[in-house]
């Protein structure tokens, strides 16, 4: 029987814990997300639970695309454009008029992606750690565009959705050095330089954000599938970087483990900071390790799905 531990809050970290349980408790839930995972499917619930109106933060377009405020001016986040288009394509499956909806958001995807395959901020962000200017990237945001792009193709069978995707997937796996996404766990320890992580913001060092890799993980995982049947190439290599991308989380997620609660990220052990505590956050890793083991039947995954939720009961 495979043992893995349990961990007791520190000290330091226990007042952090105790406000993001607070506000876990406000109303936060992660069981209206947990489903077995389908590639074609209402991606993790969002058709039925997830929404988008006008507000301070978020402005429809005539589309009645998200746009969302970053300083005085309204942007396309591919990140929000994506999960909108994800919530479309799930109210279509649950059977509502939302397929036009959807392929509009698919093509503000293709609109916004550049020849590198790079879907690019068009604003600079004052990410905690470090300024990221105008044209930054994100690993979260090619592996949500990817799963876009495999629910485009599946209904469709328009072969750009294929080579918009695959375009996504090669930038995706190219390296933080080169101006890609993909790094690996060597800012935590060298001994850690074989573990590949997609970095939802690739600076240097590593802050290792694990729901942005987990959704990552997400995208790669349904090009495979989608790809399975019309590029065995492409497949092949997105299924052996999933696999790969598995054997990292494996192996990572107990540094998430505060003790009672989950951290952000690593920057905390990275650059010596206080831990990033959310309460929101511990409730998307909850459910996203829940469809990862879907997918995997890992039981370390189980095991911490099974831990990190019952912090909340």
């Amino acid at each position: 029987m495979e043992v893995w531990p349990k961990y007791n809050v520190k000290p330091e970290y226990k007042q952090l814990v105790n406000k993001a349980l607070i506000k876990y408790k406000s109303g936060l839930d992660y069981r209206p997300y947990l489903q077995n995972y389908d590639t074609f499917g209402d991606y993790l619930n969002w058709g039925i639970y997830k929404s988008y109106r006008h507000s301070e933060k978020v402005r429809l377009d005539s589309n009645g695309l998200p746009k969302v405020k970053y300083g005085n001016e309204y942007y396309y986040n591919p990140v929000t454009v994506s999960q909108y288009t994800l919530s479309m394509h799930g109210k279509y499956v649950n059977g509502q008029n939302s397929k036009v909806a959807f392929m509009k958001g698919t093509n503000q995807l293709l609109m916004m992606q550049d020849d590198l395959g790079a879907l690019r901020y068009p604003f600079s962000y004052n990410y905690y750690l470090k300024k990221l200017e105008k044209g930054w990237v994100s690993g979260m945001a090619q592996g949500q565009a990817l799963s876009v792009y495999a629910r485009a193709y599946d209904l469709t069978k328009d072969n750009s959705f294929l080579l918009a995707g695959n375009s996504v997937f090669e930038f995706l796996i190219s390296p933080v050095s080169r101006g890609g996404t993909m790094d690996t766990m060597k800012d935590l320890h060298p001994s850690l330089d074989k573990y590949i992580i997609f970095e939802e913001y690739p600076i240097n060092p590593a802050s290792y954000t694990l729901n942005g890799f987990m959704f990552t993980l997400l995208g790669i995982y349904d090009w495979w599938k989608v790809t399975s049947t019309c590029n065995s190439k492409v497949s092949n290599l997105a299924g052996d970087y999933f696999k790969q991308g598995i054997k990292t989380l494996k192996h990572i997620l107990p540094y998430y483990d505060l003790g009672e609660h989950t951290t952000y990220d690593l920057a905390h052990l990275v650059y010596g900071l206080e831990p990033k505590v959310a309460g929101y956050y511990h409730k998307v890793h909850i459910y996203l390790l829940y469809v990862l083991h879907s997918i995997t039947g890992e039981n370390i995954l189980k095991h911490y799905f099974q831990l990190w939720s019952s912090y909340v009961k």
